[in-house]
């Protein structure tokens, strides 16, 4: 149904728009303008499809714009936004398609992207981490705040498993 914005502590909402992304894993908001925004979209569960991927929007929400979007098959689970640099992102990329028959919780197209640009630019990282295709499953992700430096990736495998931190 798209982002949504109250800012009267939920007493009301507004909505802002990407009512065909789906599903949608997370927000987050930039703590030093409040109208930088990003939003990771899964895009259409039950099948592969093009709205998947990063959100950012420099208006509040007025207008949308995607800044990353890996394939059909892989959509923004989760963000993550540096405490005191918010032009450098992370996101957590996962490749999920659900069907009757045939569910497919991780792959190849499932990985962590940074950007150190409030989200112009990514790059996928690769550096330690897992990289077989069932090994790529649901991945979460933090930053510690009292070492900003220190990003923590949480994997599942693709059926469902932890992989690890």
């Amino acid at each position: 149904m798209g982002v949504y914005k109250s800012t009267d502590a939920g007493a009301t909402w507004k909505a802002l728009g990407l009512e065909t992304v789906g599903s949608i894993g997370k927000i987050v908001v930039d703590p030093t303008d409040p109208d930088r925004v990003w939003v990771a979209a899964m895009g259409d569960l039950f099948g592969q499809n093009q709205n998947r991927g990063v959100y950012y929007s420099e208006n509040g929400g007025q207008s949308w714009e995607r800044v990353l979007f890996v394939s059909e098959k892989s959509g923004a689970i989760d963000l993550a936004i540096h405490p005191q640099n918010p032009d450098v992102l992370y996101a957590a990329m996962w490749e999920r398609t659900r069907t009757p028959d045939n569910n497919v919780y991780g792959g190849d197209d499932s990985g962590i992207y940074r950007s150190p640009d409030g989200g112009r630019t990514w790059t996928e990282l690769t550096n330690g981490l897992p990289f077989l295709a069932e090994q790529k499953g649901r991945i979460g992700l933090a930053i510690a705040p009292s070492q900003a430096e220190t990003v923590y990736a949480y994997y599942a495998t693709t059926d469902g498993w932890t992989q690890g931190v």
